[in-house]
């Protein structure tokens, strides 16, 4: 029925656990602010992402994901001293500290990354015709679902891109465009 909304939240899940699993590392004083996000990188982000470019998100999908990360930044980060009273960090802080994109820009730029991978593909290959082939049949009722390949379009508007099945053709001027897009600050909505 195209929801992902269950596997987002078994991806959470499964982060949750790898998080639980790290948290006497999180809690340590003798580990670096510095270690303690690159455990996060490097061990709790790709269990949270894992299958993300294929996933159609809603803006539900997104701040549910941004949350748990927000949860994961706090603990690395911890609170603040503000006129000498204690108080957790904004998420503004928290992004500044973090200097990282967040990660539904992370899932957004894989996203893309994917379908420039795809559209180079040969016709014959599965991934291909799965995306360029229409389904049969009647739409239901109501308002249409997400469909991925609209996500596609609309990121790859977003970053300045029209065409960007045109663009993806040539994998190194689409790479430069994606980590162009990647580090550009405010380039992506709501920070």
């Amino acid at each position: 029925n195209n929801n992902v909304f269950t596997e987002i939240k078994r991806r959470i899940v499964a982060a949750n656990k790898s998080y639980f699993g790290l948290l006497r590392h999180m809690r340590s004083r003798y580990l670096t602010r510095k270690t303690k996000v690159l455990l996060y990188k490097t061990l709790i982000r790709p269990v949270l992402t894992y299958g993300s470019e294929c996933w159609t998100i809603s803006k539900v999908d997104e701040k549910t994901l941004e949350t748990f990360e927000r949860k994961v930044l706090r603990r690395i980060y911890g609170p603040i001293c503000d006129n000498g009273e204690w108080r957790i960090r904004h998420n503004q802080e928290l992004y500044d500290l973090y200097k990282d994109p967040i990660i539904s820009t992370e899932i957004k730029i894989g996203r893309l990354r994917w379908a420039g991978h795809v559209q180079r593909m040969s016709v014959g290959e599965i991934p291909r015709g799965i995306m360029d082939g229409a389904p049969g049949g009647r739409r239901g009722l109501g308002r249409p679902k997400l469909r991925w390949l609209d996500g596609v379009t609309k990121d790859a508007s977003s970053i300045g891109v029209r065409n960007w099945r045109g663009a993806a053709k040539d994998r190194q001027s689409w790479g430069a465009v994606l980590m162009e897009a990647k580090t550009r600050p405010g380039l992506w909505s709501h920070r």
